[in-house]
């Protein structure tokens, strides 16, 4: 028998789907070349397109499920495989929580080099939907109208819905009117360059902010429109034009302006209060948020003896939360505007013992180790990309008897633990999270202890 052709583009191929990617693709094999598939489960046979090919790996359409997953769901959402926003609908829900535990797990193993580690069940949501407390929608003039949406990823194709089952019901009728709102000044939306629009909501007060992102400074269309919308939706407490720097990679621009209202609104996380400025980060879903930090403080143990470090601590949400249970918290964060957000934060909760610098990590850290401090308890919560060497560098030298590592991304977390544990630390546990039901993301806690000599 001869051989088999190599896979080219545009080849209808079949294959069997054995595993799952941090994307939330399955993953299946073809000539030992690996084939990613969007849509696609593992234990499934499909038919596939391929579609991209690279030096190790394919991305495949799917075409037909010969052999469907038991475990496979009817997407909620007809917009699905179009818009892109979420990964897993596709999947029932106790399922995505298997697949997520086996993407933080894979990750340890293929990543970390840490076949040991005990990855346990992911935490998961009683009620999985509407969950998102903030949102960005883009908006386009197209010919005769505005519309408002998603981009598909990677694109900047957007795509229109009329109902997105990961918001709250009044996201979905506030875009349905602020599209049909900016109709009305279609010649005014296009010169002020109105990028896009972002709705946070207060799961405590249930008080709206919505941010108008332009690229000019000043048009009156937006208090007009911000009139009309607290006439229809009165619980939209503030409304904020940005102006965002052409050059700007960043979804926010340096310039504020405040249309109507006032200019933060309020949230709670256990009894801890926090004022949130528009720009202020915080993250997307409250509920599974305070499950989040239960764990945190569950692994800190603290007794009211302990230093702790919350390194990136943003507005101060988990510092504020330790304050309450330890001796001092020292809280670092490059962002001036989020550590001036979390000394406000403190003065309204009556927290006196919760100290906040503003400056990047990798810098900050080593002048603090330098100067003799040295923590009992180290948090560090970095953004996707994870910590910076240095960061890492030197919370070996500090050498706390605690550490915790919160992290957003399962393959930057194992590429830090791996150097972590190479510094005289070892894993006992990883916590993961589902912070965002019906996508592939997943939220890790992971607590580590400095191995006695």
């Amino acid at each position: 028998m001869g051989k088999e052709k190599p896979m080219a583009l545009g080849d209808i191929l079949k294959i069997e789907m054995d595993g799952i990617s941090h994307q939330g693709w399955g993953i299946g094999r073809y000539q030992g070349f690996t084939v990613f598939v969007p849509g696609g489960l593992p234990g499934e046979t499909v038919e596939v397109k391929i579609g991209q090919m690279k030096k190790s790996y394919a991305v495949a359409e799917l075409i037909k499920i010969i052999k469907s997953s038991p475990h496979r769901a009817d997407p909620l959402c007809a917009k699905f495989t179009s818009c892109g926003g979420c990964h897993m609908q596709h999947a029932q829900y106790e399922h995505q929580l298997h697949l997520k535990r086996r993407i933080v797990s894979d990750a340890m193993k293929k990543i970390g080099k840490m076949n040991d580690v005990q990855v346990h069940p992911v935490l998961g949501m009683a009620h999985p939907w509407k969950y998102r407390n903030r949102i960005q929608l883009h908006v386009k003039v197209d010919g005769s109208r505005v519309e408002l949406g998603f981009f598909k990823p990677g694109t900047h194709e957007l795509v229109t819905f009329e109902e997105c089952f990961l918001i709250p019901d009044i996201f979905n009728h506030m875009r349905n009117f602020l599209q049909e709102e900016l109709g009305k000044y279609m010649e005014k939306v296009y010169l002020s360059q109105l990028k896009h629009i972002v709705l946070k909501i207060s799961a405590y007060t249930k008080e709206i902010i919505v941010v108008f992102v332009t690229g000019k400074l000043s048009f009156s269309f937006l208090h007009d429109l911000a009139v009309a919308l607290i006439e229809h939706f009165p619980t939209v407490a503030s409304v904020v034009q940005n102006i965002q720097d052409k050059n700007s990679g960043s979804l926010f621009g340096p310039d504020w302006k405040l249309i109507l209202g006032k200019e933060r609104i309020e949230d709670k996380i256990g009894d801890i209060v926090f004022s949130i400025s528009p720009g202020s980060f915080v993250q997307v879903n409250a509920e599974q948020t305070k499950v989040l930090y239960d764990k945190v403080l569950e692994y800190a143990h603290l007794t009211g003896k302990e230093t702790v470090m919350d390194i990136y601590c943003g507005i101060g949400t988990m510092s504020l939360l330790f304050a309450r249970k330890a001796k001092k918290v020292i809280g670092i964060e490059e962002f001036r505007g989020a550590v001036e957000d979390a000394e406000k934060n403190a003065r309204i909760n009556n927290i006196d013992n919760a100290e906040f610098i503003a400056g990047k990590a990798e810098i900050v850290l080593p002048q603090m180790e330098t100067s003799g401090i040295h923590p009992d308890v180290i948090v560090v919560d970095p953004p996707r990309k994870g910590c910076d060497p240095a960061v890492l560098e030197t919370i070996a030298k500090m050498n706390p008897p605690k550490l915790i590592y919160v992290s957003c991304d399962p393959a930057t977390l194992a590429r830090d633990l791996k150097v972590l544990t190479g510094k005289g630390y070892e894993v006992l546990k990883v916590q993961p999270v589902d912070m965002f039901p019906q996508c592939a993301h997943v939220e890790c806690v992971t607590l580590m202890s400095k191995v006695e000599k």
